[in-house]
């Protein structure tokens, strides 16, 4: 290595079929043009029903709707969740076209993934140009998940803070659901614990009073992190071939799974089952190389994708006496 102080390597020119270069939009047929449409109305449906199911157990809003049968209720109830789901996926997006215009990448337009539990996985955004080098390709792929997550943390912060000091004329029109949400995972227990610990003390069943800022955040939050898994074409299969080269992280990839499906196989998360499923299907192989794949990132990237890893494992762990998504 040059900063070592040995000789820099000789130049390699890499020849690659016509079948290795990245798709462009016009390329693709009229099947996944269709599909993609599907996908859009399957995510706004889905981030409804997240959004909704938020007021399930919400008795005043569960008797204006079923027993009064007030539907006029229900669009400005679950708008600002929908909404909130829905903006913190388009900063997602929005992150990573600034990094790739900072780096002259060329990526596509990206296409929403539907989830029942979460309203939205996220989108996959395809690479339409090879990045010009590894560290370009970690920023890309950093850049979308670490600014929904600071904001999402933030998020998570204003809504215990606000549905402690709620006034009681409040609290019984806020989402309602089982205090054991805020112990799905280490960082919302962490928070938790210090803003409103006798939260914590709580049945796991007990249905509280949520502010709707929580479960925009919480959706983000989770969302973000099964997105940095280090798998395929994921951010963060992209990050760890940046990081650690395209062998090293095939395998990493191979092993994220196999604890994917044993999560999956074992019940012990729900959401792994689906995740795995869509990641299995559409995202489980190698992203495009770089055109320069023999310059290794920096110790300040590096160090800062290791710290993004230990948040990923800190927010998708639960806190104890809570249970995985």
């Amino acid at each position: 290595r040059p900063e070592d102080g040995g000789d820099a390597p000789p130049p390699v020119i890499l020849v690659l079929p016509k079948g290795v270069q990245p798709e462009t939009e016009d390329a693709r047929g009229l099947a996944n043009k269709v599909l993609v449409i599907l996908s859009v109305l399957a995510t706004i449906f889905t981030t409804t029903a997240y959004a909704l199911t938020c007021y399930a157990l919400n008795p005043s809003f569960f008797q204006a709707v079923v027993n009064d049968n007030n539907i006029s209720l229900i669009p400005p109830t679950i708008l600002p969740i929908f909404i909130g789901t829905i903006t913190l996926q388009v900063i997602h997006e929005t992150a990573h076209l600034i990094a790739a215009k900072r780096t002259n990448t060329t990526i596509g337009r990206p296409v929403p993934l539907p989830s029942l539990q979460l309203g939205t996985f996220g989108c996959i955004t395809p690479l339409r140009s090879f990045p010009p080098t590894r560290h370009a390709l970690l920023d890309i792929a950093l850049a979308g998940p670490v600014a929904t997550l600071l904001l999402s943390t933030l998020s998570i912060t204003c809504g215990i803070f606000l549905t402690v000091n709620a006034p009681a004329d409040v609290l019984p029109t806020l989402p309602v659901m089982p205090s054991i949400i805020f112990k799905s995972s280490f960082l919302t227990g962490f928070i938790t614990s210090i803003l409103s610990p006798k939260i914590l003390t709580l049945p796991v069943s007990q249905p509280i009073p949520i502010h709707p800022l929580f479960l925009i955040g919480l959706t983000g939050l989770i969302s973000s992190c099964l997105n940095l898994l280090p798998i395929g074409r994921l951010d963060g299969g992209r990050a760890a071939q940046a990081v650690f080269g395209r062998r090293s992280s095939q395998l990493l990839s191979l092993l994220t799974l196999a604890l994917l499906a044993f999560a999956a196989l074992s019940g012990s998360s729900v959401l792994s089952i689906f995740w795995g499923l869509i990641v299995t299907l559409f995202q489980r192989v190698p992203e495009i190389n770089c055109r320069d794949e023999v310059t290794e990132v920096d110790d300040f990237r590096f160090w800062g994708y290791v710290a993004v890893l230990c948040l990923v494992g800190g927010i998708l762990l639960p806190f104890p006496g809570g249970g995985a998504f």
